[in-house]
């Protein structure tokens, strides 16, 4: 059975491994294996969702507390969520020329944001979900002109003050934001692992969460007082989210 600093331990070597996901992914990205590299993105996507839970859960403040968590969690979150699909998309041909910079720079300042994560559990800003547009942008077959111009409005967006809901955490229809997102999750998985009409229907409903999020999102920032994610205490709301 584990010690509670083994599983402290656990949880960062967990955090960690977002980057073997994502090395494996860049690696694909450079053999021009769409799907095999998204899968692998999407690996990367499954150890972010669940590594904060864990970090709760197991009390890493408390047993490994000489590891920063939310330090080695932006660092692996700036390669798998922005380096690695920007410089996919790069690699690809989906942009126009230096287009690319404009998510790295931006979502470096909106990353190192001290309100990146708001009081009342929003991320502020769009935030920083490349994989995802880039996942959207290969399988929409839109012109390079109009990815650009949807990359470049979002990168803006990283930097303005609207607040996204934070799936996890925002009170506000959680439950159905995790169910969608979940349910979102298997479909876009299970659509990459094929390419018969029963995959591309997977992949049709799941441009259902995207404008759910967006849309929920945009909803709660227009009205008149933010939705408060802190109504009562949580179990474990004292520990970090890796």
């Amino acid at each position: 059975m584990l010690t509670p600093r083994l599983k402290a331990w656990s949880v960062h070597l967990f955090t960690a491994s977002g980057v073997i996901a994502g090395v494996i992914a860049l690696e694909r990205v450079q053999a021009h294996d769409l799907r095999a590299a998204f899968l692998w993105m999407m690996v990367a996507v499954l150890i972010d969702s669940v590594d904060g839970t864990l970090a709760r859960r197991w009390q890493v403040l408390r047993y490994a507390p000489e590891i920063d968590g939310r330090r080695l969690d932006d660092m692996v979150d700036y390669f798998t969520w922005v380096l690695l699909p920007v410089l996919a998309m790069l690699w690809w041909g989906w942009l126009p020329p230096l287009v690319w910079a404009a998510p790295l720079l931006c979502s470096a300042l909106g990353m190192a944001n001290s309100q990146a994560k708001t009081d009342d559990d929003y991320f502020l800003g769009f935030p920083s979900l490349w994989n995802i547009v880039a996942l959207y942008l290969w399988r929409w077959q839109l012109p390079v002109a109009l990815n650009g111009a949807i990359v470049l409005t979002l990168s803006l967006c990283v930097l303005l003050p609207v607040r996204f809901v934070y799936p996890s955490k925002t009170r506000h229809l959680r439950r159905l934001s995790m169910f969608l997102m979940t349910v979102w999750g298997c479909l876009v998985l299970f659509s990459l692992t094929g390419t018969g009409p029963v995959h591309e229907q997977c992949f049709l409903w799941s441009n259902l969460f995207p404008v759910y999020y967006l849309g929920l999102s945009f909803w709660l920032h227009c009205q008149d007082k933010p939705v408060s994610a802190r109504s009562g205490p949580e179990e474990g709301a004292s520990a970090p989210q890796e």
